[in-house]
């Protein structure tokens, strides 16, 4: 029997969308974290903190004490101390002027925020959560490399720098995504970077896990924020842009990597850990109310 004009159009609408439903998702082009460290579904958050809109634009955050994340945001230069327990903003303290403040971490006692441009600035309260001391780093780091998240690691007693911008200082040019340490003991930033991770590097570490081939052109990762596995020193590294985190060890060799549905995280700015593991990634709330996720570890 001819087919009808009516007939071919759904035959053609079944046909591109057979098409359409085989193309490769995120998750199964992205991701790939051996058992060792799937500790996380980060399709199905634990829960879900609606920031004040003062905190719309968050950038950075840290697990300060039981209950409580330190957060910043991009434009004041003050601290904001979040109670996930009881969902309030418990205090703010402002340390600072405006700026492009991008980063924060806490040894346990010193907090320390990065600028975009690389300066830091170390804050010290007292028993009254006053500033009782404070110090400005300048840094030879600059605007160019963007600096994106900070994380201090206990093991060497040392920050972690991570750059979205230029990997190379100065006139060095040099592909992929850096991270610089800032050493505490001589306050100052060392000239080479910690570790480097290229387009290549993923491509490859996709490929050898994989069934794809990959264009290293078509992966995006911009890194967007840094922290520190509290129980399995690997480092966890947020990119907004691409929508991915990779898993790290202090290297900087790439162990797992999961797409970031932008769904949950419309645009992720932070991540920071609670001491048992559980993991929380901030998102900015482009017009609307910034929020953090949080995900229970297995």
């Amino acid at each position: 029997m001819p087919y009808t004009k009516y007939t071919m159009i759904i035959l053609l609408a079944l046909f591109v969308g057979c098409q359409y439903n085989s193309r490769p998702t995120a998750e199964a082009l992205f991701y790939h974290t051996p058992s060792t460290l799937e500790n996380y579904d980060l399709k199905k958050p634990d829960a879900k903190y609606f920031l004040p809109y003062v905190l719309e634009e968050i950038s950075g955050m840290t697990y300060y004490q039981p209950g409580v994340i330190a957060c910043i945001q991009d434009e004041d230069g003050k601290i904001f101390f979040y109670n996930h327990h009881k969902r309030e903003l418990e205090k703010t303290i402002k340390f600072e002027g405006s700026g492009d403040y991008e980063g924060i971490t806490c040894d346990g006692e010193k907090l320390y925020i990065v600028e975009s441009n690389g300066d830091l600035h170390k804050i010290v309260l007292n028993d009254q959560g006053k500033i009782e001391k404070k110090k400005k780093y300048n840094t030879i780091l600059k605007k160019s490399n963007d600096v994106e998240g900070l994380v201090y690691d206990p093991g060497t007693e040392n920050l972690y720098l991570i750059c979205k911008g230029d990997a190379g200082l100065g006139n060095k040019k040099t592909k992929g995504k850096a991270a610089y340490i800032f050493d505490l003991d001589k306050k100052e930033v060392k000239e080479k970077p910690a570790f480097k991770i290229t387009k290549d590097d993923i491509k490859n570490f996709l490929e050898e896990n994989k069934d794809f081939k990959y264009e290293s052109n078509r992966i995006n990762f911009n890194p967007s924020g840094i922290a520190l596995h509290p129980t399995n020193g690997h480092f966890y590294i947020i990119a907004s842009v691409g929508k991915l985190m990779l898993i790290t060890d202090k290297k900087g060799n790439i162990k797992g990597s999961i797409p970031l549905d932008p769904r949950l995280l419309g645009q992720p700015e932070g991540i920071c850990f609670a001491p048992n593991g559980d993991m929380f990634i901030s998102s900015e709330g482009q017009g609307d109310k910034g929020y953090i996720l949080k995900f229970n570890m297995n």
